[in-house]
């Protein structure tokens, strides 16, 4: 009985041991990170926040056009949305540099 005991808990310990080698290899493939979540996924955490953050920028700079069109009566507004939309597609350009290295 007690060596079958010994034999479960040797054969449990190689699987484990399996399994961690396997979870080691994954992570050394490139361009598949691990996330917090389960599981891995084809871009990191980071990668996913850089992308995300530049589509954001994007969208904002779209709308920016068109209330650059509402706002030509005051050229007050239109000063402020021009400088925000400026520096908006600053950060996109500082941001697209960060795609390759994350």
């Amino acid at each position: 009985m007690t060596n079958t005991v010994n034999k479960s808990q040797d054969s449990q310990s190689k699987q484990n041991e399996n399994q961690s080698q396997q979870k080691n290899n994954n992570n050394d493939k490139e361009g598949v990170k691990p996330n917090k979540g389960e599981g891995f996924y084809p871009i990191s955490d980071m990668q996913f926040d850089v992308i995300t953050v530049i589509q954001e920028k994007c969208k904002a700079l779209q709308a920016y056009d068109k209330y650059l069109l509402d706002a030509q009566p005051c050229e007050e507004l239109t000063a402020v949305l021009e400088k925000i939309r400026s520096a908006d597609k600053e950060h996109v350009e500082e941001l697209k540099q960060f795609l390759g290295k994350c």
